[in-house]
């Protein structure tokens, strides 16, 4: 059993490589071509329509990790969770499905848009992948799997705001829609600071050894390559639609 010296000490280590990897995300390859490909209404609408399927699956991956967690990282997530199914009634807002439906009608799409469209192929394959990685790890792994994209969407851990943020304002730079309009990507960037904060009270709790440590370290890492793969192939299907005129 390593001491509390050392323990402190592992746990300053851990924070600063989850920092460090957060951010990390918006300099890699996929993430810097998704944010600085000139955007077009197609291609927003590939890009919510694509990401409906994502919020789905992190519904279903919290589940899963919820499943694994003893009972105080059970309630932790079930607290996560009541935002995202049932929305919050202090700030007027609906389930994040809902929400993410009603930011769409900014760029024209309903409701049915999204009940018709089909994933892609590497949505599929990105989803599935999600879902193996939260089901069938470690519960530590799983549950830190689940909240790496809390984190890298946390302005708590991401300089200069997460992708919720940063897809809002590119919104705004180049279709004109303004940021208070964008009512999914504003909850988001507000809820997912406490969100991002699941992670830290998790560690706190329960890692009291170095192998602890690493199994959330695992899970992070191998939830962040899978959201570096997504963006590159969304990337992809939206630089398959003409350029802006």
């Amino acid at each position: 059993m390593a001491t509390a010296i050392d323990l402190e000490s592992i746990r300053d280590s851990f924070y600063a490589e989850v920092r460090e990897r957060a951010n990390a995300q918006f300099e890699s390859e996929s993430y810097r071509r998704i944010l600085e490909l000139p955007l077009t209404v197609e291609r927003a609408r590939v890009y919510v329509l694509q990401k409906g399927f994502w919020n789905l699956n992190r519904r279903d991956c919290w589940a899963f990790a919820q499943a694994l967690a003893p009972m105080d990282v059970k309630a932790l997530i079930w607290d996560h969770e009541l935002d995202e199914l049932q929305g919050n009634e202090a700030r007027g807002v609906e389930d994040h499905y809902s929400l993410q439906i009603r930011q769409a009608a900014t760029i024209g799409l309903t409701r049915d848009d999204f009940e018709n469209e089909e994933p892609a192929d590497e949505t599929l394959t990105c989803v599935y992948a999600w879902i193996h990685l939260c089901r069938d790890s470690p519960w530590l792994k799983s549950v830190a799997a689940c909240a790496a994209l809390e984190v890298s969407n946390s302005a708590d851990w991401v300089t200069g705001g997460g992708m919720s943020y940063r897809w809002a304002k590119k919104q705004e730079a180049e279709l004109g829609i303004p940021y208070d309009k964008q009512v999914n990507a504003k909850e988001h960037a507000e809820v997912d600071i406490e969100h991002g904060n699941l992670l830290a009270k998790v560690a706190t709790a329960h890692c009291d050894t170095p192998e602890k440590f690493n199994l959330m370290l695992e899970g992070l890492r191998e939830s962040w390559a899978l959201d570096r793969a997504w963006k590159g192939c969304l990337a992809n299907m939206m630089a398959a639609l003409p350029d802006p005129e």
